[in-house]
């Protein structure tokens, strides 16, 4: 993992605390190859937002588009204690999950985080 983005976004999630969901260094050697190229990139949206995992999700298929085709992908959810992610909340995440093309690998965190904001971390492969 050459690209400087990409290798702060892969520390932040495994230097976190506060994970409810982990990920771990054999998670990311298991996921990604050697030598192909990795996309990163990170979207938030405020968590008081109505719907606001509908709209994280949309960011996440803008985003991931312009990088078609991948097949190894890490995302880490970040959410405040104050206003956690509801498990109802997660089906626009598994739709989107499921209209992914082609066959892929998924590996999923989430934590808790100060910030009034879910967030998500992507790396595609």
């Amino acid at each position: 993992m050459k690209d400087i983005r990409t290798n702060r976004f892969v520390k932040e999630v495994l230097d976190l605390t506060n994970k409810l969901v982990n990920i771990d260094i054999n998670d990311v050697r298991d996921l990604f190859q050697e030598g192909e190229e990795i996309h990163a990139f990170d979207v938030s949206v405020p968590a008081d937002k109505e719907n606001r995992m509908m709209l994280l999700v949309e960011q996440i298929k803008k985003c991931s588009k312009c990088h078609e085709p991948y097949n190894r992908v890490l995302v880490f959810l970040f959410f405040p204690e104050e206003r956690p992610l509801l498990m109802e909340e997660l089906k626009p995440f598994s739709e989107w999950i499921e209209t992914v093309p082609g066959k892929f690998m998924i590996k999923w965190g989430m934590a808790i985080h100060p910030t009034p904001m879910i967030r998500s971390i992507m790396i595609l492969q």
